[in-house]
C-alpha cells in the first residue's frame, strides 16, 4: 500500500497547507498536521493507512535532503564566513547549557545513573535545522545575520551530536571520525577552488538537455551526502554544503526557481508529513510525570544558550532571540541517540519506553511551534 499512503499523504498536506497559509501562517504546520492526523487514523486497524514502507521513506528522507541543499543555494559564502565565530559560539552554547541541565536534572531528580544522565542529557543538544530552515524559507528571511546563524550553527551542532554519539554511546571510534572530518574538509576545499564552477559552466554551455544541469546539480549533492553519512555525520549537513558549494557559481539561478518546485510540491511535504505521523497520543498516558520536566528544560537550555552564544557573537537582543528560537527544534540526532540507548540497554525497560517518548513529544510540539513563533517574531523587521 505504499503508493496509496503516498498519495494520501501528499493531497491531504497540501490541502491542510493551503488552509493555513489563508490563515496567514506556515504551510509546514499544516503538513505536520496531516502526518498526525494519519496517525491517529493508523490507530485504526481496519483503514489501510500506515505511512511507512519503502517508497514513503525514499520520499521522506529525499524530502529533507532537498530542503537542506536548498538552504545551501540560499546561503552567502561570505555570510557563512561572517557567522562562522557567531556560530560556533551559538552552537557549543547551545549544546552545554541543555545537555548540563538535563543531566543534572536526571541524576539528581530522575536517579538515573551518571552514564544515563549524560545520555539523556545529549538527547537535547543537537538542533533539527529543516523545520526552522523551511519557516525561514517561507518568509524570505534565510539570507538575514539570524537566519546565517541559525543554519551555521546548526551544521556545527549536527558535529557536536555526533561527537556525543561517539564518545557517549560509542558509535563509531574516535580516529575514524578525525579522519572523516579530514577527508570531508579536503574534499569540499578541492571542490571549492574550482571544480564546482567548471562543473556547472559545461552543464550549462555544453548538454544540450535542458534538465541537465537540474539532474547533475542534485547527483552532486547526493554525492557529498553520501560522503557525509559514511563519516559518521548526518547526510542533509552533505546536502546543505553542496548547495553552498553550487550557490557561488553563476548558475545557481538556474537552478533554484525549478528545484524549489519540485521539492516543494512532492517530496518536502512528504517529510514533514513523517514528522507529524510519529505522534500517538497515547504515549502520554504511559510517561512517569517527572520526565515531562525534562521538555522545558531541554528547550530554555537550548534557547538561552543559543541566545546568548549569538549576543556574544555580534548579534543583537532581538535577532539573538530569533536564534535561540530557530535552534529549539530537535529531531533526528535527538531520536537516534534516545532509541540507540533504548535498543541497546543504557535505557531499559520503562526508563527507555519514557525517554523515547518524551524525544517524540519534544520533537513534535516544537516542530509546530516554531514556525508559527519565527513568523511572529520576524514580523516587525
Amino acid at each position: 500500500m505504499d503508493i496509496l499512503d503516498l498519495a494520501l499523504a501528499l493531497i491531504l498536506a497540501k490541502v491542510l497547507g493551503e488552509i493555513f497559509i489563508r490563515m496567514r501562517q506556515m504551510e509546514v504546520v499544516g503538513e505536520i498536521l496531516a502526518g498526525i492526523f494519519f496517525a491517529f487514523l493508523m490507530g485504526f486497524s481496519t483503514l489501510p493507512i500506515h505511512l511507512e514502507g519503502s517508497i514513503f521513506e525514499f520520499f521522506a528522507d529525499a524530502g529533507v535532503i532537498m530542503l537542506m541543499f536548498l538552504a545551501g543555494l540560499e546561503t552567502s559564502l561570505m555570510d557563512v564566513a561572517k557567522a562562522g565565530k557567531r556560530g560556533a559560539l551559538t552552537a557549543l552554547a547551545g549544546a552545554v547549557l541543555p545537555m548540563t541541565l538535563c543531566s543534572l536534572f536526571s541524576w539528581k531528580i530522575l536517579h538515573l545513573q551518571p552514564r544515563q544522565a549524560l545520555v539523556a542529557g545529549s538527547i537535547f543538544t543537537a538542533t533539527s535545522v529543516g523545520v526552522t530552515v523551511r519557516a525561514l524559507l517561507e518568509i524570505n528571511k534565510l539570507r538575514t545575520p539570524s537566519g546565517t546563524t541559525i543554519v551555521t550553527a546548526a551544521v556545527i551542532d549536527d558535529i557536536i551530536g555526533i561527537l556525543m554519539l561517539t564518545f557517549i554511546l560509542g558509535e563509531s571510534s574516535p580516529l575514524r571520525l578525525l579522519m572523516g572530518f579530514f577527508i570531508l574538509s579536503i574534499t569540499l576545499f578541492v571542490l571549492y577552488s574550482g571544480p564546482v564552477e567548471w562543473m556547472m559552466r559545461a552543464l550549462k554551455e555544453k548538454f544540450h538537455s535542458p534538465t541537465a544541469i537540474l539532474s547533475v546539480s542534485f547527483g552532486f549533492a547526493l554525492l557529498i551526502s553520501s560522503l557525509t553519512e559514511k563519516i559518521g555525520l548526518s547526510p542533509i549537513t552533505g546536502a546543505y554544503f553542496a548547495g553552498v558549494l553550487i550557490g557561488k557559481t553563476k548558475e545557481k539561478r538556474l537552478i533554484v526557481e525549478p528545484f524549489e518546485k519540485i521539492a516543494y510540491s512532492i517530496f518536502v511535504p512528504i517529510f514533514f508529513v513523517k514528522v507529524g505521523s510519529l505522534f500517538d497520543v497515547r504515549i502520554f498516558s504511559g510517561v512517569r510525570p517527572l520526565f515531562f520536566f525534562l521538555i522545558p528544560l531541554g528547550a530554555f537550555g537550548k534557547f538561552a544558550g543559543c541566545t546568548f552564544g549569538a549576543w556574544r557573537g555580534g548579534l543583537s537582543f532581538k535577532d539573538s532571540t530569533r536564534v535561540g528560537t530557530g535552534m529549539v527544534p530537535l529531531m533526528e540526532v535527538a531520536l537516534v541517540i534516545a532509541t540507540y540507548a533504548y535498543t541497546h540497554g543504557i535505557f531499559s525497560g520503562r526508563l527507555g519506553v519514557d525517554m523515547v517518548s518524551i524525544t517524540i513529544i519534544y520533537v513534535l510540539f516544537f516542530t509546530l511551534l516554531v514556525p508559527v513563533l519565527m513568523k511572529f517574531l520576524y514580523r516587525e523587521g
